[in-house]
């Protein structure tokens, strides 16, 4: 799947996480910003979410992330899909309690991405989310992952609506399908 105003390839999601240390960050490890970005992706995390994260909210045995307090629930958890469980276990093996990442705010995620916009010429960082009417800095890693599942990249079960749904924490289907996977002309001729 190419890249498009509203998804990362995994090739691109690759290149973004290359790129990291050139952005030249003081205040966290270049290697927690990439867990960051790739919690966010996996987890299908809102950039908040992912954000305030503390070491406690996870799982692993249950493959969950706590999230409390969420734009849809007032406990709401997130599924930890099995093929990042190793990789997170051994880096939150190396945090201590507590916020993950101290100090962070959304406005300095989006500028890291929009510097990487234009540095990686990531079309969907460059265009303004006025323009394009999609969420595309730190959202569209949900959005990505969701595509990502719908082509069976994660195998034929991850691929059926539902499940996506129940990934992307969508009360219903149609949020998924409609807003999100958002077929165009292009995604059907691609899969004919």
């Amino acid at each position: 799947m190419q890249d498009k105003i509203n998804y990362i390839s995994p090739e691109t999601f690759e290149k973004i996480q290359s790129y990291i240390p050139q952005l030249g960050i003081r205040k966290w490890k270049d290697e927690d910003v990439v867990m960051l970005l790739r919690i966010l992706y996996y987890c299908a995390l809102r950039p908040m979410e992912g954000i305030r994260l503390r070491r406690e909210d996870f799982n692993l045995s249950d493959r969950e992330i706590f999230l409390g307090k969420t734009k849809t629930k007032k406990a709401d958890y997130a599924h930890i899909p099995s093929i990042f469980i190793a990789e997170l276990h051994d880096w939150l093996e190396t945090k201590e309690s507590g916020r993950l990442f101290v100090g962070l705010s959304y406005n300095t995620a989006w500028r890291w991405l929009d510097r990487m916009g234009r540095d990686l010429d990531i079309q969907a960082w460059q265009i303004h989310e006025t323009e394009s009417g999609e969420k595309t800095k730190l959202h569209i890693f949900r959005k990505s992952v969701g595509k990502d599942m719908l082509s069976g990249m994660y195998g034929e079960k991850a691929s059926s609506i539902p499940v996506i749904s129940k990934q992307l924490r969508h009360a219903k289907p149609s949020m998924t399908v409609d807003h999100y996977l958002k077929a165009t002309l292009q995604t059907v001729k691609e899969a004919w």
